[in-house]
C-alpha cells in the first residue's frame, strides 16, 4: 500500500521476561524467561491531518486493532520477523504536530496472564545509525519501552509529595467540537465527549484549541494504600436507629432476646424447590392416601408374606447343549448321540443353531425328539452364518422322558467344527 509523505517515523523496541525461582539447572539465581503475548499501540490523537501531502491533503485515523505486535522466543517486540515496530511521529508536518502513543499489554507465562498496565509516551524520529546491518547502533530516536516505561513506587523509594493543587476546574463537556461554546469566558475549560479530551479557551490566541488538538485529561495516580490516606477519621462511627439505613447498637437488647419465636405458618405450595409429588404427601389427609400417591402397599398386605408353593408352569426351563464337537459330521453329533432326556414338560418356543467354525458349503440342521423331525425346526445354514446364531421359531411341546437331538441332514462342503443348540422353553 501506498506511503504518505511527508510524515515521519519513530521506531519502538523493547523486551519483556518474566522472574521466576531458580529451575535446578545447577545454579541458584532466579530464572528470567521471555513471556509470550501481543502488545497494542495506540495513537492519543483520534484523528491526524496531514496538509502537506504529496498525493494532496489527507486526513488519517489509526486502527489499533491493526498495531499489535507479538513478542518472540526471547521476549523482544516483533513485527513481520523484525524486532521493533515503526510508528508515526509528530512533527511539523501533522495537525496536531504533538501528540503521545499509548501502548496496553496482554502478556502470559506459561498460560498465566501476567497484569501489566498500559501507558502513554512519545515518539520522536527515528535516524538509523551508519551499519545497515545494526541501524539502531549510533541511531537517534529509538524508543525502548524499558526505559520510558512508568516505574511503580515501593515501599523502598523515597517519594516526595508537594502540597494538594487545586486540580483541574471544568466548566462543562459537550457531545462534539462544534457544540462548544461561541462566546464562552477567558480560561473556559470543556470536554468534548467525542474525543475524550479537553478544550481551553484563550481570545489572544483565536479562541478554542483547534479540534483534535485538546489537552489529555491524566491526573496524578494517588495513593491506593490505606496508611497513605490522610484526613480519614479514626473511626467510622454508624448512625444508630431502627430503619433500613441505619445500624443496630451492640448493646441493643434485641440482640440478646431469648423470647419464643413467634409462630408462624408456610403452606406446601411456597416450598420453592418442592415437586408435585412431595407437597401431595405433605397433605396427604391419612397413610392410605399417602400410599396411593407413591402407588404402594400396605405394611399388613397378605401378599407380602405368602407362604403359597410357587406354580409349575410358567417357570424359565431354557435348554443349551453340544451335540457335535471337532468336525462336523452327518448325523446326530458324537457328543450325546443318544439325546438329551427332558424332565418335566416343557413348551419350546425356539431353536438357536451355531458352529465353532465354518465350512465352504451350506449346512442343514434340524431338531429331533425321539428320533422323529420336528417340523418347522430344519435351518440350511449357509457358510458366512455357521460361526453365528440362526435362530428358528417354533411350537413344540416336550413331554417328560423324552429325548432332544440335533441332527445334520446335509453335512456342509469342507466341513467346519462344532455344533451346539439353545432352547427357549418354559415349564407347562
Amino acid at each position: 500500500m501506498a506511503d504518505l509523505p511527508p510524515l515521519k517515523y519513530g521506531k519502538v523496541v523493547g523486551r519483556f521476561l518474566a522472574n521466576i525461582i531458580d529451575d535446578a539447572d545447577g545454579g541458584d539465581t532466579p530464572e528470567f524467561p521471555a513471556l509470550t503475548g501481543t502488545l497494542t499501540f495506540t495513537a492519543d490523537a483520534p484523528k491526524v491531518l496531514v496538509p502537506g501531502a504529496q498525493l494532496g491533503p489527507a486526513t488519517y485515523v489509526q486502527l489499533p486493532s491493526h498495531y499489535e505486535c507479538q513478542l518472540d522466543e526471547w521476549g523482544f517486540i516483533t513485527w513481520r520477523g523484525r524486532r521493533g515496530v515503526r510508528l508515526v511521529a509528530p512533527n511539523a508536518a501533522t495537525k496536531p504536530s504533538e501528540w503521545t502513543w499509548r501502548v496496553s499489554f496482554d502478556l502470559s507465562y506459561e498460560g498465566e496472564q501476567v497484569p501489566m498496565a498500559p501507558f502513554s509516551f512519545t515518539v520522536p524520529e527515528y535516524v538509523p545509525g551508519a551499519d545497515p546491518q545494526n541501524p539502531d547502533a549510533g541511531s537517534t530516536g529509538l524508543v525502548d519501552l524499558t526505559l520510558v516505561s512508568p516505574v511503580p513506587a515501593s515501599a523502598g523509594n523515597a517519594i516526595v509529595m508537594g502540597p494538594r493543587g487545586e486540580g483541574i476546574k471544568i466548566d462543562g463537556q459537550v457531545g462534539t467540537y462544534a457544540q462548544l461554546p461561541a462566546a464562552p469566558a477567558e480560561g473556559a475549560q470543556y470536554v468534548v465527549k467525542a474525543d475524550g479530551l479537553l478544550y481551553v479557551y484563550h481570545a489572544a490566541t483565536g479562541g478554542w484549541l483547534p479540534n483534535g488538538q485538546g489537552v489529555v485529561i491524566r491526573g496524578q495516580a494517588g495513593t491506593t494504600d490505606w496508611a497513605g490516606i490522610t484526613g480519614k477519621p479514626a473511626a467510622f462511627a454508624p448512625i444508630i436507629g431502627d430503619t433500613a439505613t441505619t445500624a443496630v447498637a451492640g448493646d441493643d437488647p434485641r440482640l440478646t432476646n431469648p423470647r419464643t419465636p413467634t409462630s408462624h405458618n408456610h403452606p406446601a405450595n411456597q416450598i420453592t424447590d418442592s415437586t408435585a409429588l412431595g407437597r401431595t404427601l405433605l397433605t396427604a389427609p391419612n397413610p392410605a392416601a399417602a400410599r396411593t400417591a407413591i402407588d404402594t402397599i400396605v405394611s399388613t398386605d397378605t401378599r407380602l408374606s405368602d407362604a403359597r408353593t410357587p406354580t409349575l408352569a410358567g417357570q424359565v426351563y431354557d435348554i443349551a447343549f453340544k451335540s457335535h464337537s471337532g468336525t462336523r459330521v452327518a448325523g446326530v453329533g458324537n457328543v450325546m448321540p443318544e439325546g438329551l432326556r427332558i424332565e418335566r414338560k416343557v413348551a419350546v418356543s425356539s431353536v438357536t443353531y451355531r458352529g465353532e467354525t465354518a465350512g465352504t458349503g451350506n449346512l442343514v440342521v434340524e431338531l429331533r425328539v425321539n428320533g422323529t423331525a420336528v417340523p418347522g425346526s430344519s435351518a440350511t445354514i449357509t457358510p458366512a452364518n455357521q460361526i453365528g446364531d440362526t435362530t428358528i421359531p417354533l411350537t413344540l411341546t416336550v413331554n417328560p422322558g423324552e429325548r432332544l437331538t440335533v441332527f445334520i441332514t446335509t453335512l456342509d462342503t469342507g466341513a467346519g467344527k462344532g455344533l451346539q443348540a439353545s432352547l427357549k422353553g418354559v415349564t407347562v
